[in-house]
């Protein structure tokens, strides 16, 4: 059954993007869209699976505030926004970001920080999206955490749950990207993506540190077509 439970898992977070409240993961598509190589595509998905993984074990095994942890996170995303939206600051703060910061001199060596900065970025916006909306794959593997049972079968749903989440950002963004070396040289590499990505981590930190997340999703939710609350609840 553990196969199963994993290949469920990873089906359930592909149609959590179906639910308002994966809005919260958009900065994912922009970072998508500025990852060079498939090492940084690939860091996106470890990044936000590990963020299910440490949201959805640290506080049931330990007791952790996670209003307390999504306010530092938020805090963070905020800092890393407003450090994007100007030049000077992204060239004297190479943070948590996709492709932004200091070179190496070894193209491998660029490619594997590059990819570090991605996956953390993935992490804090995954530990902001505290709340995605329970299927039987995701439930079962939150109860099997508290109740301390089967924690390998556990973890390892939560980990696919945030990997397969992260698919069709890291999918839409790689059409973006696509599409923009067509139409422009440089894409997103420029001044402008680092822009949009600052951008987008202000909108999700916002809504975290305001509870308004919790307001649109409910908005959202009434004008949404029924089968996509059907289908995100369906793995």
């Amino acid at each position: 059954m553990m196969g199963m439970d994993i290949a469920l898992g990873f089906l359930a977070g592909v149609v959590s993007c179906l639910t308002p409240e994966a809005l919260l993961l958009l900065p994912l598509l922009p970072a998508a869209v500025g990852a060079r190589d498939r090492l940084g595509v690939t860091a996106i998905a470890i990044g936000l699976g590990l963020a299910l993984v440490l949201t959805g074990t640290v506080g049931s095994l330990f007791a952790f505030d996670a209003i307390m942890l999504r306010k530092v996170v938020c805090a963070l995303l905020l800092l890393q926004g407003m450090i994007l939206m100007r030049a000077s600051t992204v060239e004297r703060f190479a943070t948590i970001t996709g492709g932004l910061g200091t070179e190496f001199a070894s193209p491998g060596a660029a490619s594997l920080n590059r990819a570090l900065r991605l996956m953390v970025l993935a992490l804090l916006v995954g530990a902001n999206w505290l709340h995605p909306v329970l299927g039987p794959a995701l439930g079962k593997a939150s109860m099997m955490v508290v109740a301390r049972m089967n924690t390998a079968v556990a973890v390892g749903t939560l980990f696919v749950f945030g990997m397969g989440a992260a698919a069709p950002w890291i999918l839409s963004g790689r059409i973006v990207r696509l599409v923009l070396h067509r139409i422009a040289a440089g894409g997103m590499d420029g001044m402008a993506g680092k822009r949009i990505l600052g951008l987008t981590f202000l909108v999700v930190a916002i809504l975290g540190i305001s509870g308004l997340d919790a307001t649109l999703a409910h908005s959202l939710d009434a004008i949404l077509p029924a089968w996509t609350k059907k289908m995100a609840v369906t793995f």
